[in-house]
């Protein structure tokens, strides 16, 4: 299993540059990565200054990127909703039109849900070490979080009114009108539900809010944490962007004559009381805070890289990398280590796995010829030896 480092915050904070950084970073360190963005302003091909489309592109040795399309799934599931609807309600209320409870069932946020749902498929493979999320501006992805608990909402009045129309004896209701309509929303939501159990292992995940030192940054922060919090994820690191540094004494005695050292030092001090805000959240949540000021450059395409060592090398980032696949071999065997997590849904074949119903394979090591394999879950996650 990839571990996976999130990002959520405001539009225009930097997130989709941290992003970038962030899986150059450590796709320079010998992991191979993936970028992902569910952005619709494709900011992550702005900032690697190459096109990225659905399919993952290859940028640099070890690191890949590619952006989430959900509509199609969404539609998808909409078709498949509306299927279940014709084949249902419109028998039990001759003259109902079904569309109107297709529209109440398009929550705000499903679009992020189908781009979630694709997400989990990646994160539960081995393909990569690391997949590094850009998410849409935080409003979707929190509703997307939410989602689950609107589909059982849905699901549960759905079931209520079947039970009840049930009842009344008539020749035009049928015990199964309703099994493919319940069966559409609740993989929605087992998929959904798992994607947030995932997100909670603190072992495989890393949430991160970027933001900047201004009322509106501060306080989205603020929210999010909250949100978060109360939804049982752990953030790890909160990165603020565009700090005017503290300059020295005689730089700042400048202000009186020269404008444009007047105008830096009224944003600096305008910028404190935020930063000061920043640290006791941070402080009373035990969440790192990392400050990156503000550049004289434009960390774009070839300038990015200066940024991501100054993300990664200098300010204190929490993260600890690892590999999703290890082999190993001596003269009598061969020793493919798989990481997954513990669970129950997990299913060893001897080219592949299964996970939560989502099937994976892989390519047997090259030294494996001609071997037996016998293969064993772990706690830390399966083992395939081949001797």
């Amino acid at each position: 299993m990839a571990k996976l480092i999130l990002f959520t915050g405001k539009g225009g904070v930097g997130k989709s540059t941290v992003s970038a950084a962030t899986a150059l970073y450590w796709s320079q360190q010998g992991y191979k990565t993936l970028l992902v963005s569910t952005d619709p302003a494709h900011s992550t091909e702005d900032v690697l200054g190459v096109p990225v489309g659905h399919e993952a592109k290859y940028i640099a040795e070890n690191l890949y990127a590619k952006n989430i399309h959900s509509e199609i799934r969404a539609k998808e599931f909409m078709n498949e909703l509306q299927s279940g609807l014709d084949n249902s309600v419109s028998k039990w209320f001759p003259g109902l039109d079904p569309e109107l409870l297709t529209e109440w069932a398009a929550f705000p946020g499903m679009d992020e849900v189908f781009a979630l749902e694709e997400l989990l498929y990646l994160v539960q493979g081995i393909e990569y070490d690391l997949i590094v999320f850009d998410t849409a501006p935080t409003g979707h992805t929190l509703k997307a979080l939410t989602a689950p608990d609107a589909l059982n909402t849905f699901l549960l009045r759905i079931l209520r009114m079947k039970a009840k129309i049930e009842g009344i004896k008539t020749m035009f209701i049928k015990k199964n009108d309703t099994k493919k309509l319940v069966k559409v929303l609740e993989q929605t939501i087992d998929k959904i539900n798992r994607l947030k159990e995932v997100l909670r292992n603190e072992l495989y995940v890393t949430i991160n809010i970027v933001s900047i030192p201004t009322e509106a940054g501060y306080q989205e922060c603020l929210k999010t944490c909250n949100f978060l919090k109360v939804q049982g994820f752990k953030i790890h690191n909160v990165i603020v962007n565009n700090i005017i540094p503290s300059f020295d004494e005689d730089t700042w005695k400048l202000a009186t004559s020269n404008k444009a050292v007047a105008l830096l030092k009224m944003q600096h001090d305008a910028q404190m009381p935020y930063i000061q805000q920043y640290d006791t959240l941070t402080s009373g949540e035990n969440i790192n805070l990392v400050g990156v000021s503000k550049l004289p450059f434009e960390p774009r395409g070839s300038q990015l890289n200066a940024f991501s060592r100054l993300l990664w090398k200098e300010r204190g980032m929490a993260f600890t990398p690892s590999k999703s696949m290890l082999i190993e071999s001596d003269d009598e065997s061969v020793i493919m280590r798989l990481s997954f997590p513990p669970s129950k849904d997990l299913e060893l074949f001897d080219d592949g796995y299964s996970i939560f119903g989502m099937k994976y394979t892989f390519e047997k090591p090259l030294e494996s010829d001609g071997l037996k394999v016998r293969k064993s879950k772990t706690q830390s996650g399966a083992t395939y030896t081949y001797r």
